[in-house]
């Protein structure tokens, strides 16, 4: 253990090991709830009429699709392309470095060995990626005005003014808004009641919020 550690954390390697500790701490957050995994996404519904982030999004959005890295979170394609670049160097340290033991420098080898593991690691995570996208499909065919009315089920830890989470019964996921306190948790169905087309979010309230709403715009009976 010792040893395999001392590899980890040794120079090619440890440019890989500490991005990596960070996304398999960012994906535990992830599974319990407390954070988006589409955090660092480009926005893609970004006004037309703004020239300069309109460019900036289209740059982003049209790179990912040149690599293969299109079609799931940026935080899915970043982990796996880590996972690989890790495992090459790893192996290229163990097995390649005796080669070149007095002919160029360690320093020289573990720059190149790095660059050479992202390289590879780049395709391979695309290749991955591939059978994934079914997962993360958005349905953009939908009009999100007209989901509005729609009811979903939490999936983050709580719903705030600027953090949330909801899937639909199709399985779209939402960033959805609310505001606090109020009691809404993982796992409780929530109505939405508004779209903001700037953010890309949904304002939610409660099951219970929605049915005291529609009682008090009731007319009265005569």
């Amino acid at each position: 253990m010792d040893f395999f550690l001392s590899e980890v954390f040794s120079f090619p390697t440890v440019i890989f090991t500490i991005p990596l500790i960070v996304l398999m701490l960012f994906w535990l957050l992830a599974f319990a709830g407390l954070v988006d995994m589409e955090i660092f996404d480009l926005d893609s519904d970004i006004n037309p009429d703004s020239t300069i982030d309109g460019k900036a999004s289209a740059s982003g959005t049209s790179f990912l699709e040149t690599l293969g890295l299109d079609g799931v979170p940026l935080t899915v394609a970043l982990t796996l392309i880590d996972l690989y670049a890790f495992a090459l160097v790893y192996l290229m340290r163990k097995y390649l470095t005796p080669l070149f033991d007095g002919v160029i420098s360690a320093t020289a080898i573990g720059g190149i060995m790095a660059l050479l593991a992202v390289v590879v690691a780049v395709p391979l995570a695309a290749l991955c990626i591939k059978p994934l996208r079914r997962f993360f499909e958005t349905h953009e065919g939908t009009n999100k005005q007209h989901m509005i009315g729609y009811i979903c089920t939490l999936t983050t830890g709580k719903v705030t003014e600027d953090f949330g989470q909801a899937i639909t019964e199709d399985g779209q996921s939402l960033s959805v808004r609310a505001s606090t306190p109020n009691d809404m948790i993982k796992g409780a169905r929530v109505a939405l009641i508004d779209f903001d087309s700037v953010t890309d979010t949904y304002t939610v309230v409660s099951e219970a919020e929605l049915m005291a709403m529609s009682s008090s715009t009731e007319p009265l009976s005569s």
